[in-house]
């Protein structure tokens, strides 16, 4: 199942994952080349651009606090807040989308 990815800032192919980072402008997720990130868009945060990919080390780790944190939050957490264990929900959506929609469809180096 290949899928061709293109980087949002140079419109070129994304071939593997090593090339790959993704991150999100407004709540959208979006490829980019590691060079077109790295040069351009790395360090700049504004209210559309999100600074952190959600792939790599610090996407997985993260994903793997909010996992065990909401769980935590559910199991000891008065009734009447459990409810904000739902926002994690929104960073753990972000990282599985950018799993399914980028990331499967390209080929690992390793």
């Amino acid at each position: 199942m290949s899928k061709t990815i293109i980087c949002n800032r140079c419109h070129g192919e994304i071939l593997d994952q090593d090339e790959l980072v993704t991150s999100t402008i407004v709540f959208e997720v979006v490829a980019f080349h590691d060079d077109c990130y790295t040069k351009d868009l790395k360090g700049a945060k504004t209210i559309v651009l999100d600074n952190k990919p959600l792939n790599g080390f610090s996407g997985n780790a993260t994903f793997i606090i909010f996992v065990v944190a909401a769980l935590l939050w559910v199991l000891f957490a008065d009734e009447s807040i459990k409810w904000v264990a739902l926002l994690a929900l929104l960073s753990m959506g972000l990282r599985l989308v950018s799993y399914f929609r980028y990331e499967r469809h390209l080929k690992n180096n390793d």
